[in-house]
């Protein structure tokens, strides 16, 4: 990365390529643990992932929806077809699998399918240059949300997957290909509705046209899906279960923690995220820094995970399965603060993030399994308020990673919204013929 550079809009030029051995070292062993893990289930529990003897009970809850509605029963309602008797909180598109035949008789067979599926879009764009980034990658994509979100075969896999092509797609040469990114969001968002605010990365078009043209596609798909989403989500908002305690997050966390009312908390979230864009605005933080071309698909794969990850935070509470965007801040999160070019306040800002993000993936299971360790004794009531301090204690950490990517997200927004204004540096548009690097 370069402090004097025409623009970050150019799409990569060819870098020389990481050695391939680490990748497949990463490769490796987080397929051995992995495999250790389903070979010994109660490994699960020393990590803090609550294992219940059964694998992929959310994905089998979606299928148990699908066999009470093939059974005449609303799938909308407490099921006695669910181990816990779970309506189906979701849209109504994941209510066509029955008719592919599938029942929950296949709950463990596409559970796994599904996982493997997941593995290869978390690890194919991993490119560790050195050992450390390998155990740095290691502690993201090992971490207890993601083994929780395999070990459930939560849906949130199944959006990321999905998701897992967008970058890929604007890094592309051609226009048609760009435009791929525009479906892909809108069919993750019709599946669940968090994944629409992603929308803010086709703000990286190659030059500003590019990023009109897929702004305005995407206003006319996603105008053409509101009315559906709209009425899928006035079916299930008011059966979504409320999300609290270890394992969880959101913005609202805070200030319950305060002793302030939920409703209240709710509201004050958001308020205190706008508080801090504004910050960022005026403080010009980001002043004299840009991406490297090099740079641009880590930089687009991080913009992306980190709008997901904080749209989800300020939207509300969300269960620890949406941290497996976090996988796609890996690769920026190690290369930012070692890059001498970029600004040191910068630096220290993408090394806090990282600091942060370790924090915020393994302290909720690390505290969940000493309490399951040391708790003989204890009763339920002080075991359960022991764990609420803990995680009352840690949201502060929390709020201090999630301000951190505010500002990252900010300096993307703006820079995004100045190219649809104004007018194209000539150096761009000569850049804009360099081939890609992927």
């Amino acid at each position: 990365m370069n402090l004097a550079r025409p623009t970050d809009c150019a799409i990569p030029v060819p870098a020389a390529p990481p050695p391939r051995r680490f990748w497949w070292v990463l490769v490796a062993f987080a397929g051995l643990m992995f495999t250790a893990l389903v070979l010994n289930p109660g490994l699960l529990r020393v990590l803090g992932v609550n294992h219940y003897g059964v694998w992929c009970l959310d994905l089998s809850a979606i299928l148990a929806s699908n066999d009470a509605l093939a059974r005449g029963l609303d799938p909308y309602a407490p099921n006695p077809l669910d181990v816990f008797g779970r309506p189906h909180v979701y849209a109504h598109w994941w209510l066509h699998l029955g008719r592919l035949g599938l029942t929950r008789g296949d709950a463990l067979w596409l559970g796994f399918a599904l996982a493997a599926a997941f593995f290869v879009a978390a690890v194919a764009p991993l490119r560790p240059r050195q050992p450390g980034e390998i155990a740095w990658s290691l502690v993201v994509l090992c971490s207890p949300p993601v083994l929780l979100a395999l070990e459930r075969a939560n849906n949130d896999l199944v959006i990321f997957v999905l998701l897992a092509p967008v970058v890929p797609c604007l890094l592309s040469r051609r226009p048609g290909v760009r435009l791929l990114a525009v479906p892909l969001l809108a069919l993750a968002a019709a599946l669940k509705a968090y994944p629409a605010v992603g929308v803010l990365v086709l703000l990286a078009g190659v030059d500003r046209r590019d990023t009109r043209r897929l702004l305005f596609v995407a206003a006319l798909v996603f105008l053409a899906l509101l009315p559906d989403a709209a009425t899928d989500f006035m079916r299930y908002a008011k059966i979504v279960p409320e999300t609290e305690g270890l394992m969880t997050m959101g913005a609202r966390n805070l200030f319950v923690g305060l002793g302030l009312p939920v409703a209240t908390a709710r509201v004050l979230g958001p308020l205190v995220g706008a508080l801090v864009i504004a910050i960022f605005l005026r403080a010009k933080f980001f002043d004299h820094w840009t991406v490297a071309p090099a740079d641009r698909g880590a930089w687009l794969s991080f913009v992306l995970g980190a709008t997901l990850l904080t749209g989800c935070f300020f939207a509300g509470a969300s269960f620890a399965y949406r941290w497996v965007f976090a996988l796609w801040l890996v690769p920026l999160l190690w290369r930012l603060p070692r890059d001498p070019a970029a600004p040191a306040a910068v630096r220290r800002l993408a090394a806090a993030a990282a600091a942060l993000l370790i924090v915020a993936l393994w302290a909720d299971a690390m505290a969940s399994s000493l309490l399951d360790k040391f708790s003989a004794g204890l009763t339920p009531e002080n075991v359960l308020r022991t764990a609420d301090r803990f995680f009352y204690f840690e949201q502060p950490v929390t709020w201090a990673l999630f301000i951190c990517l505010l500002g990252f997200l900010t300096h993307f927004a703006q820079e995004g919204v100045r190219r649809l204004f104004r007018a194209e540096p000539a150096a761009a548009l000569s850049a804009q013929s360099v081939p890609a690097s992927r």
